[in-house]
């Protein structure tokens, strides 16, 4: 045990090093000071863009490790994305625009013209938790900008399914099953964590009440055996919106001790958890006739949180518990504890991509969900409560 826990505290410490000296958050550079990049290429030797959502995660982490540590440079680091974001990425309109290029190169670079539904949603989460720390006004003022095109704009109010996508230079939601991040689906209960956060500041009925429809129109995507539905045309499920699905529903069910969503959300992980193979890979993709186990590191961290948040840890049984060491031994072999360059060492790689190739770049939101899935276990080698704010989810 005491061998155990001494590995998850260096990787930890090397990991929330990688945060703070590695450059993934733009420190020297004028134009995107205070920024974060998705990832760092070593191949390439570049970041690759800028990415409004994980600026938003970035936010979100930084307030769960300043409530761990009381390390109040983690609040300066988050008002500096903040900041970044709010004059940079803010629209008129409110919504927050998808990603600015670095590598002119990226295969992503026709996202930079659009807005997520999501990303904004976990946008809104950050600017409020930071707000709850910080009590500057100008992130409370660009939260409720974000809030309201939301809720004007991305939600159809017949069925409050979430508009997935807007084109801003067409100026018009589009939608597409080639990918579960254009579709509206039940990882859009997501965004409800948000809406939820903004409701606990000032209490405006109409953010709670837009959160609890968003998240019972999620629950139509579930099947009675706990998996969401990613594909609807292919009946399909990714394990990445599985997990997300699964994570706004228990903010959600947690803040308002509703036990249609906890169970839900309990249901959903106990599912993806079931398909784990003897190796303790879970797979990434979920068809009716195949799975395909070419691990995301993101989800794999995504599961080690929502086991750990959806059982009390005296209640785990012998299985689960062999399971969960599985996930952990494979999340941990995707961290550069090896590389001497501070732009990699201590952070995750993203895992492989469909073809069982592996993405050797050095990801930021892998590593904040890493951080906070190693903090959680952390707590569980030491029979620890887990005193989590569940808005700081990330």
């Amino acid at each position: 045990m005491e061998k155990e826990l001494k590995k998850i505290e260096r990787s930890l410490d090397l990991s929330i090093d990688w945060l703070k000296n590695s450059g993934i958050q733009n420190l020297k550079n004028s134009k995107l000071r205070g920024s974060v990049n998705a990832w760092y290429d070593p191949n390439r030797k570049k970041y690759s863009f800028v990415y409004s959502e994980i600026n938003g995660y970035f936010m979100t982490t930084m307030v769960f490790l300043y409530k761990r540590t009381g390390d109040s440079q983690y609040l300066e680091k988050g008002l500096k994305a903040a900041k970044w974001l709010i004059f940079n990425a803010q629209e008129k309109n409110g919504g927050f625009r998808c990603l600015f290029l670095i590598d002119k190169n990226s295969r992503h670079s026709h996202k930079q013209n659009q807005m997520y539904t999501f990303d904004n949603g976990i946008i809104l989460n950050g600017l409020v938790s930071l707000y709850k720390e910080t009590k500057k006004d100008f992130l409370l003022k660009s939260a409720k900008r974000c809030a309201n095109w939301i809720i004007d704009y991305c939600i159809n109010k017949k069925d409050y399914l979430v508009k997935p996508v807007y084109e801003i230079n067409e100026n018009k939601f589009f939608e597409s099953d080639k990918e579960w991040s254009t579709t509206s689906g039940s990882y859009h209960s997501k965004i409800s964590i948000g809406l939820a956060n903004l409701y606990s500041v000032i209490k405006n009925k109409n953010y709670i009440n837009t959160a609890i429809k968003i998240c019972n129109s999620s629950l139509r995507f579930q099947e009675k055996n706990g998996r969401f539905v990613s594909f609807l045309l292919k009946r399909g499920t990714n394990a990445h919106p599985h997990c997300y699905s699964a994570e706004g529903l228990w903010v959600l069910g947690t803040f308002l001790k509703k036990k249609l969503y906890l169970s839900a959300a309990k249901k959903a992980t106990y599912w993806i958890l079931s398909k784990q193979n003897q190796s303790g890979r879970i797979p990434r993709l979920f068809l009716i006739n195949s799975l395909n186990f070419n691990e995301r590191i993101d989800s794999v961290a995504q599961i080690i949180r929502l086991i750990l948040l959806n059982q009390k840890p005296k209640k785990l049984t012998k299985t689960t518990k062999d399971k969960m060491k599985k996930l952990i031994k494979i999340l941990l072999s995707y961290q550069n504890i090896k590389e001497k360059n501070l732009k990699e060492r201590g952070a995750f790689k993203w895992g492989k991509y469909s073809n069982g190739k592996i993405a050797n770049h050095s990801n930021s939101w892998v590593t904040f969900f890493a951080i906070q899935a190693l903090y959680f276990y952390k707590d569980f080698l030491k029979n620890k409560k887990n005193n989590f704010d569940q808005f700081t989810m990330v």
